[in-house]
């Protein structure tokens, strides 16, 4: 019996751990009331996956994104001086979007992905070498 209680309090512990981790990610600012100190925390699903699509090395990366409805998104990929290679815009009524840029007809050098949703930015790095894509 004593085993099954230590086995919920670690279990317990764990997922306060866990909650208060991702709770730190989105907090944003502190407000001062006359009564309390209230959090504001940013509500936003937007978020990005990438992959090589096809065989690995095709130097094709596939990203798919997912945004809040009633807001409009872009997505640019440019290279290390600002330059941009390609822009996408996704409307307010779309949620989810997929698309693809073939990385072969771009010089072997560090490449950038920015995407905006309002105040949300996120941006990730992509270095091309020769024959394959690191992000």
């Amino acid at each position: 019996m004593k085993t099954l209680q230590s086995k919920i309090a670690i279990a317990l512990l764990a997922t306060t751990v866990f909650f208060n981790a991702n709770a730190e990610d989105k907090k944003t600012t502190t407000s001062n009331t006359s009564s309390s100190t209230m959090l504001e925390y940013k509500s936003s699903n937007l978020n990005v996956g990438m992959y090589e699509l096809g065989k690995v090395n095709s130097m094709k990366l596939n990203m798919a994104l997912t945004k809040d409805a009633g807001k409009n998104a872009i997505v640019k990929i440019m290279d290390e001086k600002g330059a941009v290679l390609n822009e996408e815009r996704i409307g307010k009524k779309l949620t989810g979007y997929n698309f693809c840029f073939d990385f072969n007809n771009v010089k072997v050098g560090k490449y950038f992905i920015e995407i905006t949703e309002g105040d949300n930015i996120i941006t990730k790095e992509i270095i091309k070498s020769n024959n394959t894509l690191s992000y």
